[in-house]
């Protein structure tokens, strides 16, 4: 039986699996929001004052979700829109001083699952691991690229008539 048939050692099934756990081990360590507004707040501490088109774009959702992801962190005081400047359709997203404890929180849990997760492996080999992730994420995204723009061509599978 080949790797890809074994779920024990499939790197995709690996790789979900491995995902799957860490996000069940988050949540238990850290509530009050949910999956989705977690990564909202993330994404918006590293770029304040993005529009929700940009949420969007970061968090692979449509613009519609985030803007109900948006009205529900705003009800909560943890996000304020602002007018744009250069665009008097859009608004600006930023953080609240509210949202500050919050996210301390958030990456101290982050950090603490990586250290379980990482237990046993030496900093090289973490090191390693890492830049191996980042390589296989470009090259899939590549791929991903060239199968948009194969689609976008007409080019594609097609069943045979």
């Amino acid at each position: 039986m080949s790797t890809n048939q074994n779920p024990e050692r499939s790197t995709g099934f690996l790789l979900r699996d491995n995902s799957r756990l860490m996000k069940t081990a988050f949540n238990d360590r850290v509530s009050g929001l949910t999956q989705a507004q977690w990564g909202a707040l993330a994404h918006l501490s590293r770029n304040q004052g993005l529009n929700q088109v940009g949420l969007a774009d970061l968090l692979e959702v449509q613009p519609i979700t985030v803007a109900r992801l948006i009205d529900k962190l705003v009800a909560l005081g943890l996000v304020e829109r602002r007018p744009d400047p250069n665009d008097r359709r859009a608004q600006q997203l930023f953080l609240t001083p509210r949202a500050q404890p919050l996210l301390d929180q958030l990456w101290e849990a982050g950090d603490e699952i990586l250290d379980e997760a990482y237990a046993g492996f030496s900093d090289e080999e973490r090191a390693t691991f890492i830049d191996m992730l980042v390589r296989m994420r470009g090259n899939l995204a590549r791929f991903a690229q060239g199968e948009s723009s194969a689609r976008s061509r007409g080019a594609g599978f097609r069943k045979a008539s």
